[in-house]
C-alpha cells in the first residue's frame, strides 16, 4: 500500500481499455524457395524497430519445419515487393503474419502429391504436422525439407506443375481484433516543487496469441514510456500572440528518458483472437491507449485532499504546484 512520507503526496490510478485494431486491410507475402533448402519471404509489411522480420521468419519457419536461419525476410523494396499495405494500425502481425502463414500453407499444400510419390501412397492419405508429411494413421513421414529438394528433381514433380514449392498469398482480412488490458500507475508528488516521481508501474494484457514474447514486452515498454511521456512531460507552447511554436526543439520539449521512468512490471493474459488463424490481437499502440489515462489517474488521486477530481495532461511541475497551493481544484 503506498504511503503518504514526509513533503510527498501519494497516489495510485488504474486504467483499463479495449484497442479496436487490425482488419480491413490485404498485404501481400511470397516464399521463394532454392534447391539448397534457404527460403525469401518477401513481404509489404515494412519493419520501423519492431522486429516485424524476426516474427515473420518465427511462423515460416515453425510451420515449414525449417531453421529460423534458413529464412530471409525481404521488405520495403519496390522493385522485389510488386504491392504491399506497410505497417500500421498495430496490424502486421494481424494481416501480414496470416498472410505469411497462408502462404506457407499452399507451399505445403503443393508439396503434398511429391510427399505421395516419395512415400508410395495417395495424396488423399497424406496429412502435416510438425515440419512433416505423413501418412494418416501411421508413423510413416517425410520431412518438408526433404520434399522441398525432390520439387526441384523434373522427375518427381507432377505433369504441369512448376518445380520447387514457391507460393504467394495477399489475403484481405476484414474482422477487427481487440487487444484489452488492465494497467497501474503509482506515483508521489513533492509538494514543495510539484514535481511528480512515477514510481511503479504494472500492466496485465491480452494481445492474443504472442510469437515472440521478448519482442511484445519490448512495444509494450516502448508505448508505455510514450504515453507516460504525454502524461507527465509533453507539452506543446504556442506564442499568444502570433501561434509560433515556442517548443520546437527537443531543448525546449521534454522527451522521457531512462531515470523519468521505473521498472516496469508486465503480465499477459493470452486469449487467442478467434477471427484469424494465427489467434493474433495486435499490441504496437495498446501501451499508449491506457497508460496516459492510469498516470494521470494516479496524480489525481494524490491530490484529492486538495479538491483536484480532474487535471489535464501533462501534469508538469508548476501546473501540480499551482493546484496544491492554490487551493482551488481544477
Amino acid at each position: 500500500a503506498l504511503q503518504r512520507t514526509k513533503g510527498r503526496l501519494s497516489g495510485i490510478g488504474l486504467a483499463s481499455y479495449v484497442d479496436p485494431c487490425g482488419g480491413n486491410r490485404d498485404q501481400y507475402a511470397s516464399l521463394r524457395f532454392s534447391a539448397s533448402g534457404g527460403v525469401q519471404l518477401v513481404i509489404g509489411a515494412q519493419s520501423s524497430g519492431q522486429g516485424h522480420e524476426t516474427v515473420f521468419a518465427q511462423i515460416v519457419a515453425e510451420r515449414l519445419g525449417l531453421k529460423i536461419t534458413d529464412v530471409r525476410v525481404l521488405q520495403g523494396d519496390s522493385d522485389i515487393v510488386p504491392s504491399g499495405q506497410g505497417s500500421s494500425g498495430s496490424r502486421s502481425l494481424v494481416i501480414g503474419g496470416n498472410a505469411v502463414a497462408l502462404a506457407a500453407e499452399r507451399s505445403i499444400g503443393r508439396g503434398r502429391t511429391i510427399a505421395a510419390g516419395l512415400l508410395e501412397t495417395d495424396a488423399e492419405d497424406i496429412t502435416f504436422a510438425n515440419g512433416a508429411y505423413e501418412i494418416a494413421g501411421t508413423d510413416r513421414r517425410i520431412a518438408f525439407s526433404e520434399v522441398l529438394k525432390a520439387s526441384f528433381d523434373a522427375a518427381r514433380v507432377p505433369v504441369n506443375q512448376d518445380l520447387g514449392l514457391d507460393s504467394r498469398a495477399q489475403p484481405m482480412l476484414r474482422d477487427v481484433t481487440f487487444p484489452n488490458g488492465c494497467h497501474i500507475a503509482e506515483v508521489e508528488i513533492d509538494q514543495d516543487t510539484g514535481q511528480v516521481h512515477l514510481v511503479a508501474y504494472s500492466a496485465v494484457d491480452d494481445f492474443g496469441r504472442v510469437i515472440n514474447p521478448m519482442l511484445v514486452d519490448g512495444q509494450v515498454h516502448g508505448a508505455t514510456a510514450q504515453g507516460i511521456g504525454q502524461a507527465l512531460l509533453e507539452n506543446s507552447v504556442f506564442d499568444d500572440a502570433s501561434g509560433q511554436l515556442l517548443s520546437g526543439s527537443f531543448m525546449d520539449y521534454a522527451l522521457p528518458r531512462a531515470d523519468d521512468l521505473p521498472a516496469f512490471t508486465l503480465e499477459r493474459n493470452e486469449v487467442p483472437c478467434g477471427s484469424n488463424a494465427l489467434g493474433a490481437k495486435g499490441c504496437g499502440e495498446s501501451g499508449t491507449t491506457v497508460s496516459p489515462a492510469a498516470v494521470i489517474n494516479a496524480v489525481v488521486d494524490a491530490l484529492k485532499e486538495f479538491g483536484v477530481s480532474h487535471l489535464d495532461m501533462p501534469a508538469t511541475p508548476e501546473k501540480v504546484w499551482r493546484l496544491i497551493h492554490s487551493g482551488i481544484g481544477a
